[in-house]
């Protein structure tokens, strides 16, 4: 069975299902039944306009050379032999879910490189040369410093949730349909879904052991392990990021004090 295939342009996404289009944009999600599509017409190398059986049109995402076309063909290897000559009327539209636009993305990244230039320049010029690149240095610190801290304590604590209420069973290496073998090992919950795991991907044994949380198994759930091997990568890995964010700290104070 074939993934369902997707064309995506920043916010603008469509996917092919079963039966169906789902077009995003703007936080709106349209369903376009296939029953209502007449073609998907390619307007240009990378470009295609879909079009219903009353022949209203509706863009879709550009995509590049070979992603538009593939769309095109399985869309129209999709179809129906019996189309509806409703066309757009049976469309349906509904609120999609909360994200944040690519645009206010980039401007957040633009935002941040521009304030870290400015402070480094204006540390450099006022406080000397040598506090600019300690200034350089600093930034870096608190953000990576930063992200270490939060990344260790949050999985730390999700450990923790593991000790108190998690699940342990036997994980199966998975393998491919022509065969071979796959870097990651599949495991199935209490409720009977099969999930996937990349713990453990660099070892060559065909099982391991792995504890989910019941109340979040997709999320939650890591390689069974000593209590101390547990204890001992999360106090290496706290007091490594914690020493990284003290430096950016430091670094940041140290002109102007």
């Amino acid at each position: 069975m074939r993934s369902p295939q997707v064309l995506a342009k920043g916010d603008h996404i469509a996917i092919l299902r079963d039966g169906h289009l789902t077009i995003e944009q703007d936080r709106i999600v349209t369903t376009v039944p296939l029953a209502a599509v007449d073609e998907v017409r390619q307007t240009g190398a990378t470009s295609l306009v879909l079009v219903l059986t009353d022949g209203v049109t509706r863009r879709l995402p550009e995509g590049n050379t070979y992603s538009a076309p593939a769309f095109r063909t399985a869309v129209t290897e999709a179809l129906p032999a019996e189309r509806d000559p409703a066309g757009s009327s049976l469309l349906t539209t509904e609120e999609g879910r909360d994200y944040i636009p690519v645009w206010a993305v980039w401007l957040g990244v633009v935002g941040f490189l521009g304030a870290y230039t400015a402070y480094v320049w204006w540390t450099g010029a006022t406080h000397g040369g040598g506090m600019g690149t300690a200034a350089f240095g600093a930034v870096l610190g608190l953000l990576f410093g930063g992200l270490g801290v939060l990344g260790a304590v949050l999985s730390a604590r999700d450990r923790v949730l593991l000790a108190r209420r998690g699940i342990t069973v036997v994980a199966t290496r998975a393998y491919y349909p022509n065969g071979k073998k796959a870097s990651y090992y599949k495991f199935t919950d209490a409720s009977g879904n099969e999930l996937t795991t990349s713990y453990g991907s660099g070892r060559k044994t065909h099982e391991i052991h792995v504890v989910y949380d019941p109340e979040a198994p997709s999320r939650r759930h890591a390689a069974a392990e000593p209590a101390y091997a547990t204890v001992v990568k999360h106090t290496l890995g706290l007091l490594t990021a914690g020493a990284v964010l003290a430096l950016g700290l430091w670094g940041a104070l140290a002109p102007y004090v």
